[in-house]
């Protein structure tokens, strides 16, 4: 009996879990100079550098569109004048090619009979309930790696002199079965954002819900 009580909590937990939310799962790093000097200033211009070389000059405009939103979310204007930028942003995203994992799956299950025993006298039915039957298989699921990577450096040398010196620089990446990037792009972009300009100090883990309010604002 404890163990069919045990079979029954598991299986309503399976359902419980199947109308839960969708959550993007991202790991964040942000990387700052050493020098305070070289810190973003608030309310600095940002000029964003786009990739004329771009495969899809579309998507990578479309990206653009969707960082100059978040910095003026934030308080920094953007410019389209070269010459009167404080700092300029490059930006780099990508996918990984599919890989198949393993992953652990349960089932189980009741065994159930009815039946009439044989014999002199009164034959009363004979009626036996299997145990449950459970274990562990295993399902492969296809994941695909996506990555998202800002650089902002200081405006003055890079437009003089070519120097690219190095403000700030974040990553965001993510793992899942989605190889839509155009969409997982939205979620990259506000993990990546959430610490812009802050040097995390090691890999922070992200949560964003499916349709959470600021992926839904960027993507609209």
């Amino acid at each position: 009996m404890a163990r069919t009580s045990k079979f029954l909590l598991i299986l309503l937990l399976g359902f419980s879990l199947a109308g839960c939310a969708t959550y993007y799962k991202i790991k964040v790093n942000g990387y700052t100079a050493p020098s305070n000097a070289e810190r973003i200033k608030p309310g600095g211009f940002f000029y964003i550098m786009e990739d004329q070389a771009a495969k899809n000059p579309l998507l990578e405009a479309e990206v653009k569109e969707k960082i100059a939103k978040l910095l003026q979310e934030r308080g920094y204007p953007v410019t389209t004048n070269f010459a009167r930028a404080d700092y300029y942003l490059f930006f780099r995203y990508g996918i990984g090619q599919p890989r198949s994992v393993g992953v652990p799956d349960y089932y189980g299950g009741f065994g159930w009979g009815f039946g009439w025993g044989p014999g002199w006298g009164w034959g009363g039915p004979a009626v036996a309930i299997g145990g449950p039957a459970y274990g562990w298989g295993t399902d492969v699921i296809t994941l695909y790696d996506r990555w998202l990577q800002i650089k902002v450096v200081a405006g003055p040398a890079y437009r003089t002199q070519k120097i690219s010196r190095t403000v700030w620089v974040g990553e965001a990446k993510s793992s899942g079965s989605s190889s839509d990037l155009r969409t997982t792009l939205n979620y990259l972009l506000v993990a990546a954002f959430n610490q812009f300009g802050k040097n995390t100090g090691k890999a922070i883990s992200v949560e964003l819900k499916e349709n959470a309010p600021a992926v839904s604002a960027l993507s609209h």
